[in-house]
């Protein structure tokens, strides 16, 4: 009996090009119980006000998705003015799955620029969010897209097929997509030149230290997180991606992305990681305008777990079958910066173990391949770390079997 409804309120017609006959059809939907609408193939609809206003949590241009809603057009877009709202809003019952479309020019205080999805599910299909911003608040982060809960999860998913994170941009934190205690998969996806002013230029996924790594869930397949950057200098990091829950990434490219004075050029992982079959290479790490030197050029694996706490329950990371090359930072660790991060500075970090993998070509002050603070728990089996400048791993013997 629940279908029906749904089937009557898409009835197999296409939206006329025309704003207020989405916004008319996306209400008619909610109210039915779900619809599949046809947008019109390479049309333009144009958002000039909000049609969901909300105070707290910032304005969306297109009515909330309550239920369960389907998008789907050919080269079509849904534009926002970049004014003052997002383009659209997902809430706990509410299903949305775009195929086919662009979703530009949102910007909002609140959290996610282009698309936020407060606790339901989102899949993009073929899909593209490009140039949205958040900004202005303590919430305004995701500049393309927001998903998750407001509290610990995992609750809320995201997954984007074949799709596009690009051009994006916050004032906060992750500015391409921000996991939020949510479950976040890509598939054969692009994350690329997004820019944060705080951590995860590209990807942002966790709770901000609450709730422990198995409250969120990021898991990369195929896809590629390049070009993006995060400006937040020695208190941030991971110009790529920024993980504090439990993430795994196989078979992708992280590449060409920035942490000016940060840690993490490409990857700062403070959760529990484990990457298999990729490449993480091009990552940059450098000094910003104040001075701040940059560490993990490739990747940054710390724990910052205070050290009183006794145990180690961040930065753990297993890397397999996995090449770490041609970065650099400006400090140490031009491949990988290994440390737990206190009140009274770097000790011994999280375990790190590399299976089967390369790391190669990297540069830094110090630790050219790894730089590991003495004590870190570190293993290597049949990995290559050679042809690192000034040296393949600092301090001496902090990696076993690694020399020069």
């Amino acid at each position: 009996m629940a279908a029906a409804p749904a089937a009557q309120a898409s009835n197999g017609r296409t939206v006329p090009c025309k704003t207020p006959a989405l916004i008319a059809a996306i209400k008619a939907a909610n109210n039915s119980g779900g619809a599949r609408i046809k947008l019109t193939p390479r049309c333009t609809y144009r958002l000039t006000t909000a049609s969901s206003p909300n105070a707290m949590l910032g304005d969306t241009g297109l009515p909330v998705i309550t239920s369960r809603i389907t998008l789907t057009g050919f080269h079509t877009t849904i534009a926002g003015n970049s004014s003052t709202f997002r383009i659209l809003m997902v809430t706990g019952s509410g299903k949305l799955t775009l195929n086919g479309l662009t979703i530009t020019g949102g910007n909002t205080s609140g959290p996610g620029g282009g698309i936020f999805n407060l606790e339901g599910r989102l899949t993009l299909n073929h899909s593209r969010v490009t140039g949205n911003s958040s900004g202005g608040g303590m919430m305004a982060a995701g500049g393309g897209i927001a998903s998750g809960t407001l509290n610990t999860g995992p609750v809320g998913t995201a997954v984007l097929n074949f799709s596009s994170v690009d051009h994006n941009t916050t004032t906060n934190s992750a500015g391409g997509i921000l996991n939020h205690g949510g479950t976040l998969i890509l598939h054969a996806s692009r994350v690329a030149d997004n820019t944060a002013a705080e951590g995860g230029g590209g990807i942002a996924s966790g709770t901000g230290g609450q709730g422990g790594p198995r409250s969120s869930i990021l898991v990369v397949k195929f896809s590629v997180v390049s070009g993006n950057a995060a400006n937040g200098g020695p208190m941030a990091g991971a110009g790529g991606i920024s993980n504090g829950g439990t993430a795994a990434i196989t078979g992708s490219a992280i590449y060409g992305n920035t942490a000016p004075g940060g840690a993490g050029g490409g990857i700062l992982n403070h959760g529990v990681m484990t990457v298999k079959a990729s490449k993480v290479s091009g990552n940059t790490a450098p000094a910003d305008s104040a001075g701040d030197q940059g560490n993990g050029g490739g990747i940054a694996n710390i724990n910052l777990a205070p050290v009183a706490q006794g145990a180690v329950n961040g930065g753990i990371l297993t890397i397999t079958f996995s090449r770490i090359s041609a970065n650099t930072a400006s400090g140490a660790g031009g491949g990988i910066f290994e440390a737990t991060i206190t009140q009274s500075g770097p000790s011994a970090g999280g375990p790190l173990t590399l299976k089967f993998s390369k790391v190669t070509g990297n540069k830094a002050d110090q630790g050219g391949g790894i730089f590991a603070v003495p004590g870190s728990p570190v293993q290597q089996k049949f990995t290559v770390i050679a042809r690192n400048i000034p040296d393949n791993c600092a301090p001496p013997g902090v990696v076993p079997g690694c020399t020069g």
